[in-house]
């Protein structure tokens, strides 16, 4: 319910959402899984050797253990193949639906926007993993952020979605 006192299209106190998908309340369990999202590996690539594991942020290879953070990659030596730069996009649109979230707390978060953002985020992954595994003979890119990503969209969607 929206408050009288409320600016138009603003979600009320009670952390509702009004039919426009803003909503005024920054909810403890959603923020987990948002956090959860940006905080488990992305996805995993196994190696004769070991795996790396890709992180929002980096990636990360335990042996011998090297991290490598995500701008580091992108102005890394020579250019990257548009499959390659579907990582650090998802990273970008993870982090603008972080951004997005967070306005929860002035009370001008659109959910919309928050959660397709991250449905995005997740898709933008999957086919990073899926171009990765084509392009690499006996490689497969485990992408299991996918499912926490595509979580977090579920958890941001307006609650009036359904219903």
């Amino acid at each position: 319910m929206s408050r009288p006192d409320a600016a138009p299209g603003a979600g009320g106190g009670d952390g509702t959402t009004v039919g426009n998908g803003f909503s005024g309340r920054f909810d403890r369990k959603r923020a987990g899984v948002v956090l959860a999202a940006g905080l488990v590996p992305w996805a995993v690539i196994p190696y004769e050797t070991g795996a790396a594991l890709v992180f929002s942020v980096g990636q990360v290879t335990p042996t011998p253990f090297a991290f490598q953070p995500v701008v580091r990659y992108l102005l890394g030596p020579g250019p990257l193949s548009g499959y390659l730069l579907a990582w650090p996009t998802a990273s970008v649109l993870y982090l603008l639906g972080v951004g997005s979230a967070c306005l929860a707390l002035v009370g001008r978060e659109d959910r919309r926007v928050t959660a397709g953002l991250f449905a995005l985020a997740g898709l933008d992954l999957l086919y990073f993993a899926v171009a990765f595994s084509s392009v690499r003979l006996r490689v497969v890119a485990l992408p299991v952020g996918v499912a926490v990503l595509w979580l977090a969209a579920w958890a941001s969607r307006p609650s009036r979605w359904l219903g």
